[in-house]
């Protein structure tokens, strides 16, 4: 069968008549469109094939068990030096930048048991875990509900109270995850000046230290705890794949991918954030594996990948040393959470009520809907107002994005340890699913906690990196084909 813009033009006279010949120029207008959109969707659809959410999960795993991969600690370091070789592997070119000091905290080993005096009960808090800053620390001490100089404390929330005794253990089983299986780690005050070393324990685990002395029996709290707390640097790992000239490397503008490499919190930090980091990677090697087999040209503009060392800090330093300087943002791409959530399976962009986002929005829109359906991309999705607490609003609210206009948006699947419900921005789609005034934000029950681990998150939903991974690369080669 011949194409129709063919067949049109063999009924065409040789001599036509304006109307005809506009008509005839429309239509082959319009058919051409349809076969470059169709030729686009077909490529989009090839290349998004190559997204492999197995090598995310792996990504994941082997973060994990490095440790936290706090800033400016052993595991930060050792986390550094994995992106840089995972990046350079993929045919990138890689720096390792180093933030100003500040302080960190690093626990190496820890371990707490319960023993009831009576009858001789033991039990592993298993799933104790030290909040930050928490001092070193061992030996064996009775327990109690009220604090005790020099003792161990069985409490609901912590904080010091100048003039109230100073516990040497306190064990705090309030603060947990939202079904009560892992406690939430907190930072207690930055530095090494805090006399009380703090496990979140959970719930299950203070119940039974509450039955026991409920009932009159003598608990002994034997425990031991390693930490480093010092002043040093984070490492942020930064990549670049060179636009078609690569003629000014590290001077272009370009448009950023990013994710903070540290858990935060310190805990194991599976989905916030080794999620996010191993979306940004999976972009950056499939992107340049498109490019080298030549599936794709190079993009018209550069393109980078940036993974922090630490949350807001580090992006706040790179923005501010090394933008403009080191070429000009064009936007960017945050990742954060991005590879679980606890209630229903949704893709979330970030923020919508910024006018400098809304094109890029849109963009990331298209491609959503364009693959609505298609193997690899999510069935749900929704745009939401400014949340914060991301490295996204670093970008946005720095001077430096509000007099170019730049874009900065968040993808995930999940933001903290609650469902949200939040206004929908007047203009925007909000949910893809229902139309209604308000968008909803799913959450991860293991937000910020001691469960935060590869079983528990990503290892259950590794589509959810698949789908960050497809529509933020395919939404941001056609943002910059619109920006040549």
């Amino acid at each position: 069968m011949l194409p129709v813009a063919l067949c049109i033009g063999l009924f065409l006279p040789q001599v036509a008549a304006p109307a005809q010949a506009a008509q005839a120029a429309q239509a082959t207008s319009t058919t051409s469109a349809m076969s470059t959109t169709s030729n686009r969707l077909a490529l989009e659809r090839e290349l998004a094939a190559t997204v492999s959410e197995p090598a995310m999960q792996a990504r994941v795993r082997a973060l994990v068990a490095l440790g936290p991969r706090m800033g400016g600690t052993s595991s930060g370091a050792r986390a550094a030096t994995l992106r840089e070789k995972l990046l350079r592997d993929a045919g990138l070119d890689v720096r390792v930048v180093e933030d100003g000091e500040r302080w960190c905290h690093e626990e190496t080993r820890f371990a707490v048991r319960a023993r009831r005096l009576d009858d001789g009960t033991e039990l592993v808090l298993a799933r104790a875990w030290p909040w930050g800053y928490s001092p070193s620390g061992a030996g064996k001490l009775a327990l109690s509900l009220e604090p005790v100089e020099g003792g161990a404390w069985l409490g609901a929330r912590f904080a010091a109270k100048k003039g109230a005794p100073t516990p040497k253990l306190a064990l705090i089983d309030g603060a947990t995850t939202r079904d009560g299986s892992h406690p939430v780690v907190h930072h207690l005050k930055s530095g090494d000046a805090n006399r009380t070393a703090v496990f979140g324990l959970s719930r299950d685990e203070g119940a039974t230290l509450r039955a026991w002395l409920s009932v009159g029996a003598a608990v002994e709290i034997e425990w031991e705890l390693v930490s480093v707390i010092a002043k040093a640097r984070a490492r942020t790992v930064v990549a670049r794949l060179p636009d078609a000239s690569g003629a000014h490397a590290w001077k272009d503008d370009y448009l950023l991918f990013c994710a903070h490499g540290d858990s935060d919190a310190g805990g194991p930090g599976a989905d916030d954030n080794a999620s996010g980091e191993a979306v940004v990677i999976e972009i950056a090697s499939a992107w340049a594996k498109a490019v080298r087999e030549r599936k794709l040209p190079p993009p018209p503009h550069e393109v980078r990948f940036a993974i922090w060392g630490s949350e807001i800090a580090s992006t706040r330093e790179y923005l501010e040393t090394r933008v403009p300087s080191e070429g000009g943002l064009l936007g960017v791409l945050n990742y954060d959470q991005a590879g679980f959530g606890s209630g229903a399976d949704q893709l979330n962009l970030e923020p919508d009520d910024l006018p400098a986002n809304v094109e890029l929005a849109r963009v990331l829109l298209a491609v959503l809907e364009d693959h609505e359906g298609a193997t690899g991309f999510p069935a749900r999705w929704a745009t939401n107002k400014s949340l914060g607490g991301t490295d996204s609003y670093v970008f946005s609210g720095s001077k430096y994005c509000r007099e170019h206009a730049r874009p900065a948006l968040t993808l995930f699947t999940s933001a903290w340890g609650e469902p949200g419900e939040h206004p929908r921005t007047p203009g925007m789609p909000g949910e893809s699913w229902r139309e209604r005034d308000h968008v909803s934000v799913d959450y991860d029950n293991f937000y910020h906690s001691a469960g935060d681990t590869p079983e528990n998150t990503t290892d259950k939903e590794p589509w959810n990196m698949g789908w960050c991974a497809r529509v933020g690369w395919l939404g941001a080669a056609r943002y910059l084909e619109g920006l040549k």
